[in-house]
Formats: structure tokens, sequence, C-alpha cells
């Protein structure tokens, strides 16, 4: 079955919403306002105790402030890619989209986070580089460290920055994750590639120095970095996801799959069958209690579920019968709750030609996938005019109830698409 759907691209690329709204001042009870003047009073003191006592209990503890929203993304289309940004000579912050780089959502605060680099001696960004979808503007967390700073410290962790605070440059691929019980940004891998020999020699001195290379972890509120003192297990070039009902998070590579929890926190293997392949990309499908892992470095449109707390036996590459996308690897891939599909975007060539993804005229798709049915559904019309590539930077915003995408290379710069998804509803052609 075929849904219908079409591109749309804002033209002017400008902001869609206005800031913020402004933080309400705190306020007390009567009681607080005249608890001075009768202080000095014995019995008014106590029973003024008992009075706001009482007006306090009936207060209800105040719920978490929820992040702004924009309107005009609630009120989105359905079932059409939008470009709601792309980076211009104006923006505060510009960069390129590092390919090698992942992602995660903040919920918390309603933002996208992307983290990694493409490093090999060429490109140096160590900086988380957050967007935000209501100013529909970029912010960077920190300057890029110089690599003047980068050092290896007296525990011989790999650090950076003026205090040594920050970690290394690093490829993330599918592996940076957001912890929402710990309200943090975990990254479960170390770039590989920075090794002397393999793409640049630029840590010939430095690397041999490193005792462990940890798993970091991101304090947002706070914005501080720390490495955790267990045994890493490091995930490159593969991929990590969060289980929110179990507050855990996995990891799968060709080793099996991992799980990071428990006080202090250490990571545990839990199967001993893994990806297949490597640049696989995952999801939690929150609906049906199963991560999904799909592509691989060979080309692949085959599914790996993995049910939690099953074992060896929770494993299972899937057969899925029917259509299946066209194979590939990297993918953008995210879990929506709102339909209970996950969501995996798949480079197209036109039939016949040569290069696969790469080709003259390639685009990529939007496919959708029951993981309950083991079936696959092609989000007809909803492709986008290019090629995605290498890309694990599409994350599903709970507050708009929206795909986010951003997207860019050497010769495109970074923007940002989103797509609400509806089942069942047609829309008109792209022309």
């Amino acid at each position: 079955m075929a849904v219908r759907a079409a591109v749309k691209e804002e033209a002017d690329g400008t902001t869609l919403a206005d800031g913020n709204p402004a933080i309400p001042e705190k306020t007390g009870t009567a009681a607080d306002a005249v608890a001075p003047v009768f202080a000095s009073v014995p019995f008014l003191a106590t029973a003024l105790v008992l009075i706001a006592t009482a007006a306090r209990s009936e207060i209800p503890a105040a719920e978490p402030e929820e992040p702004a929203r924009n309107p005009k993304l609630l009120a989105l289309e359905p079932n059409r890619w939008v470009k709601i940004h792309q980076q211009s000579g104006g923006d505060a912050v510009r960069f390129r989209r590092q390919a090698h780089g992942g992602s995660c959502f903040d919920s918390k605060r309603g933002r996208l986070i992307l983290f990694g680099c493409d490093t090999h001696g060429k490109d140096w960004i160590n900086s988380p580089l957050i967007f935000d979808p209501v100013a529909c503007s970029w912010s960077r967390m920190y300057p890029d460290d110089d690599f003047k700073t980068y050092k290896v410290n007296e525990e011989g962790l790999p650090v950076a920055g003026e205090k040594g605070d920050h970690p290394w440059t690093m490829h993330t691929f599918g592996t940076v994750v957001y912890e929402a019980a710990r309200d943090e940004m975990v990254v479960c891998c170390y770039d590989e590639h920075l090794k002397p020999g393999r793409f640049t020699n630029a840590m010939a001195d430095l690397w041999p120095k490193v005792r462990r290379h940890p798993t970091w972890v991101l304090d947002l509120e706070a914005g501080r970095w720390k490495a955790l003192e267990c045994q890493a297990v490091h995930f490159f070039p593969f991929a990590a996801e969060y289980d929110p009902d179990r507050q855990v998070v996995v990891g799968c590579s060709s080793s099996g799959i991992w799980e990071l929890g428990g006080e202090p926190r250490q990571w545990k293997k839990v199967c001993d069958k893994g990806a297949q392949g490597w640049h696989n990309n995952m999801a939690y499908d929150s609906k049906n209690k199963v991560f999904v892992v799909f592509g691989a470095h060979m080309n692949s449109n085959d599914v790996i579920q993995y049910k939690p707390g099953g074992g060896q036996s929770a494993y299972r590459i899937m057969p899925t019968p029917g259509v299946r996308p066209p194979k590939d690897q990297h993918n953008p891939m995210a879990f929506d709750p709102e339909v209970g599909r996950t969501v995996v975007l798949v480079d197209s060539a036109p039939e016949g030609a040569a290069g696969g993804g790469g080709a003259e005229g390639a685009r990529t798709e939007t496919w959708l996938y029951d993981a309950a049915a083991d079936s696959w559904t092609r989000l007809e019309g909803a492709d986008l005019p290019f090629p995605c590539g290498m890309n694990y930077n599409m994350e599903y915003d709970p507050g708009h109830k929206v795909m986010l995408l951003a997207t860019g290379d050497y010769r495109h710069p970074t923007a940002v698409w989103a797509l609400k998804i509806r089942l069942g509803e047609q829309a008109r052609s792209a022309d």
C-alpha cells in the first residue's frame, strides 16, 4: 500500500516563529508578605506559620515548563517534507554538516543536537551544535577547541580545551543518544580513524599515551562533560539508542548487543548476536517494545529486531516477505510514536543507473516500517530531491510531532527539514 505525499520547500528559508514566551515571575502567598511584621510576636508568629503551611499545601507542585512551540510546525501540512531553515551568510552560526556525526533530540528543551565530526585530520569540530525549531536557528555550545589544546590527562583520558574538560573530535555515527531520565547526552564511540597511520598522523604523539577511551556523557543542564568510570564499550561504526521504558542505553555492534545502566553505570552484554556488517542505524519502537536495526556497509534491506530482556532468542533477522526499500547503509532513522512506525530514509537511483545513491538523479525515499507486521510502506511522493548519503541526523520531535532532518554536504549548505506523518491522508502532488 502506498501513501501519497509531496515535498514542499520554504522559499525564503526564514524563521517560522517568534522567540520564546516570557517566563512568569515567581509569586508567593499573602502570609509570605506579612511574615516579617509578626515574627517578633510568638503567638502571632506561630499562627502565621500554620496559616502559611496550610496555604502552601493547597498549591500543587509546579509542573516542569514545557518547551515553547512553533505554531507553523504544529500546523504543518502532513506527508510533505518542508525545509524550515537553510544556513546563509547572515547566520551567526554556520558549519558544514558532518556526515560521520550523529544526533539526538533533547526533549526537555525541545532541541535537535548534532555531535560528531568527519575528522581525518582535516576537521576538528568538537562542540555540540544545537538547532532550535522554534527560533529556527543554530547555536554552538562552545567554540571548537584548537588542536593545540588536545592532550592526554593524568588519568590517561583524551581531552581537549584550555581546561581539558571536553572530549576530542570524533566520528560518532549512530551512537549519540539522549538519556531522558538523566537529562544527558551519551556518546558511545571513539574515533578509530584518528589512529596514526589510518587517515592522519596528527595524533602520532598523543595516541600512544591514551590509556582509556571512555564513554562520554554531557550534562545538558550544566553544559558539562564527564567521562564515565566504567569500562567503555564502543560502537564504531555502528549505532546505539535509548530505551525509555527501562531507562538504559542499548548499543548494537558486530560483537553483540550491550546495555548501559545501573548505578554506577556499567556496560553489560545481553546478546551475543549483533549487527550484520557496519554502517547500521537503529531505533527503539516504543509501541512494540523492540529495537529495529537497518542497513549495512555492503548495502542491505534486512531488518533486525531485538526485544529487550529476551536474551539470544529475542534477536531475529526478519523474513519481511513483502515489498522492501532499496538496499542501503548509514540511513537517517527514527521511530514516530504517533503512527507507530519506524521511519527510514533510503537513497534511490533511477532504474538502470550506475552508482547507486550517488548516481545522477538519485533521490531519497521515505519508508515506514511496521514492526508488528514486519512490513514496509513507502510514503510515495515524500522524496527529497537529492540523496542523503551518510546521514545519522534525523530525530523525532515529540513536542511538534514531526521528524526533523539535518542535511548538507560540501556542495549544499546545511538545512533542516520537517515531516509530519499522517497515515491514510492524501496529499496534493508536488507540482
